[in-house]
């Protein structure tokens, strides 16, 4: 089918008014396995799916535009996929779209490149602890090749990661793309990750306290500021437990509650004079929006579908951008 031309829609537009642009798009059989790679495409509809193990490991830091190239290559695992695929991208029209400046795009596109090819990840092995018992861990790349030529970056994720993103049919966390397209910070993104890992227990009622000396409520997740400080790379950041809490945690909290449809509150836990837990506190706004109710049925369904063994992605009958 003839590809047609679109305009890049704009991100601050409400769901609905973005829902009206169209794209008629297939993808020839014949590329679907090609050299040059399959177009990158965008969807309301289309999902990221991690397996848990994964989204709260210990990841380097990237940049914002590093962390959402990730998440977009993620989230075209489509149904009937077995292997991870080659991608490709206009670099002008993806600016556009993020609203990320296009000069600052082009500048820096070879430095995005050598970046993303550094980018480690931490799987913590639970099993097999070092001689003085502390964990081992495995360490993965996002990516194992990436090209930027002719104002088009081709890249695809390392086979590595095949068992974190394909086939997954219990601990893992769902949600869309839609959701992160206006978080603008990678911590805020992570945070975001890691909370509706949670938040997505809590949902089905299957929250199990794991500091009940701490707290016993159900709709409550506790962290201990170790963990959390590893997870966002930030050991060696922040002097203070409080400067990271104030600087990572309540700053990017805040872009969560004012981006995204999860709303959560947190506060801090004390051991003597030190900050040794952060509790965060969904708030279930159920009752009070319709559409966060039919949000979140939606996600349990999805789920459910995951688990009997279909795929964590579906086809679209929503619109489709291809870049």
């Amino acid at each position: 089918m003839e590809e047609k031309q679109i305009q890049i829609p704009d991100v601050n537009a409400d769901a609905e008014e973005r829902d009206n642009y169209t794209l008629i798009q297939e993808t020839p059989e014949d590329n679907l396995s090609g050299e040059s790679g399959i177009a990158i495409r965008y969807s309301k509809d289309f999902n990221i799916v991690q397996a848990n193990e994964l989204l709260r490991s210990k990841q380097s830091d990237l940049t914002l535009m590093e962390s959402k190239l990730i998440r977009l290559a993620v989230s075209q695992i489509m149904k009937g996929d077995k292997d991870l695929r080659t991608y490709k991208v206009n670099v002008s029209q993806l600016a556009e779209f993020l609203e990320v400046p296009k000069t600052n795009v082009y500048r820096s596109m070879q430095d995005i490149n050598i970046s993303l090819m550094q980018r480690v990840i931490f799987i913590r092995d639970k099993e097999v602890p070092d001689k003085k018992g502390k964990p081992n861990y495995k360490i993965l790349h996002w990516l194992s090749s990436v090209e930027y030529k002719d104002g088009t970056l081709t890249y695809r994720l390392s086979d590595e990661l095949k068992p974190y993103l394909i086939g997954l049919s219990e601990m893992f966390t769902l949600y869309s793309y839609d959701s992160i397209i206006k978080l603008p910070t990678n911590y805020s993104i992570r945070l975001f990750e890691l909370l509706t890992s949670w938040v997505n227990i809590i949902i089905k009622g299957e929250n199990t306290p794991a500091f009940p000396d701490i707290s016993t409520d159900p709709d409550e997740i506790v962290l201990a500021i170790d963990y959390l400080r590893d997870f966002f790379d930030c050991n060696d950041k922040y002097k203070s437990a409080g400067d990271f809490v104030r600087n990572v945690i309540e700053v990017n909290l805040g872009f969560i509650n004012q981006y995204t449809n999860l709303k959560v509150s947190f506060r801090k836990h004390k051991k003597g004079r030190s900050i040794s837990h952060v509790i965060f506190k969904y708030e279930n706004t159920w009752n009070n929006d319709p559409k966060a109710e039919e949000h979140n049925n939606q996600m349990l369904d999805t789920i459910r579908s995951i688990k009997n063994g279909e795929p964590a992605q579906f086809e679209t009958d929503k619109e489709v951008i291809t870049f």
